[in-house]
């Protein structure tokens, strides 16, 4: 009887997640950037209003990773965005997009933009 509480408790908190656009199976786009974290964010940010989107900043992960939240104009999430140092003074990019087409190019116009 305990496992069964425990079982509908988690399945009411999940039911609370907004993922906004990005939902349970985003797709990944991995890519090196020249440039610090905070140069490769202040390249991304920029990039985004070009695209009529906002990069937002999330809480970091552990080991120095830099999160964000890439919102469209209606503040819904369209993608998560995480930003580490990498080798050779570059960072590594990790961005989980929603699968629409929108999204892809805006993305993919971001990165181009900051190349």
């Amino acid at each position: 009887m305990k496992k069964l509480s425990v079982a509908f408790s988690l399945l009411l908190l999940c039911g609370c997640v907004d993922m906004g656009r990005v939902g349970m199976h985003p797709e990944l786009k991995s890519f090196y950037l020249d440039g610090s974290p905070h140069e490769v964010a202040g390249c991304l940010y920029s990039a985004a209003s070009h695209q009529h989107l906002f990069l937002e900043r999330d809480d970091p992960l552990p080991g120095g990773t830099r999160r964000y939240k890439l919102k469209d104009t209606d503040n819904e999430d369209v993608a998560w965005v995480e930003i580490s140092s990498a080798p050779h003074k570059q960072s590594h990019v990790n961005v989980y997009q929603a699968r629409e087409a929108d999204v892809r190019t805006a993305v993919s116009a971001m990165v181009a933009r900051c190349q």
